[in-house]
């Protein structure tokens, strides 16, 4: 398989993970992460907080190179410091596999759940960042798909229940110099280039699916009632 096929292999198997993610527990440290198919080695799932896979698996085999490790777990940190600022209580997990040329491949992934709250009885926001980082000898080039699914479910004792659900993808390209700083602190360079992408997508990705889904619920529900005003009783009865 060469790496452009990979490369598009990947980006499918994360749209097809992408609401499929799960919660676990990471029995040593007892912190919750998210499983992936980037996390995943048969039926385990492994840890970022540990690099542990749950259930054990003797013969686990899809570990990152020590170096990747040390990046996935800086990236950890950073990603759940965002996440907190943007979402407050949502659960975040970043996993970093090896490719077959110089750079790596990555998931980032956030989910943000809301129950019985006011009228939301329950609300999911899944979000998926996959990410390709290329390093050549001029240049590292960073790719990242970002998909977000949203579900919604309602009920007022006025309207009644209401589910609301949708997706949205976004995709960008960055470029960065190999010059003196990443000579000096690569991990850096690919924190601060990643994580410009990932807020850019997530940027357009809330405004859109705002505008979409609940933006355009709004109107379908004030043009029914509108239109109930002007209605005879038989045009009501049939409406």
């Amino acid at each position: 398989m060469n790496n452009k096929i990979r490369k598009i292999f990947a980006i499918i198997i994360g749209f097809l993970f992408c609401v499929f993610k799960e919660v676990a527990v990471d029995l040593i440290t007892s912190r919750e992460y998210l499983k992936h198919e980037y996390n995943r080695d048969g039926e385990s799932f492994r840890s970022p907080w540990s690099n542990k896979f749950f259930p054990e698996a003797a013969d686990a085999e899809f570990f990152p190179s020590a170096e990747l490790l040390k990046l996935e777990q800086k990236f950890n940190d950073v990603f759940s410091q965002y996440v907190y600022l943007y979402y407050d209580s949502a659960m975040s997990s970043v996993y970093l596999v090896d490719s077959e040329t110089p750079g790596f491949n990555g998931s980032f992934l956030v989910k943000k759940v809301l129950e019985n709250q006011k009228e939301i009885k329950y609300g999911c926001w899944d979000s998926i960042h996959i990410v390709t980082c290329e390093i050549g000898a001029e240049t590292i080039k960073y790719q990242l798909v970002s998909t977000v699914l949203l579900t919604v479910e309602a009920e007022q004792e006025a309207l009644g229940k209401m589910t609301i659900a949708g997706s949205s993808s976004k995709t960008a390209n960055s470029e960065a110099p190999v010059n003196a700083d990443f000579a000096q602190n690569a991990d850096m360079v690919h924190i601060r280039y990643i994580g410009k992408l990932i807020e850019h997508n997530e940027g357009l990705l809330r405004d859109e699916v705002a505008d979409q889904y609940l933006t355009k619920q709004r109107q379908i529900t004030n043009s029914g009632r509108l239109m109930e005003e002007y209605m005879t009783k038989e045009e009501k009865s049939k409406f």
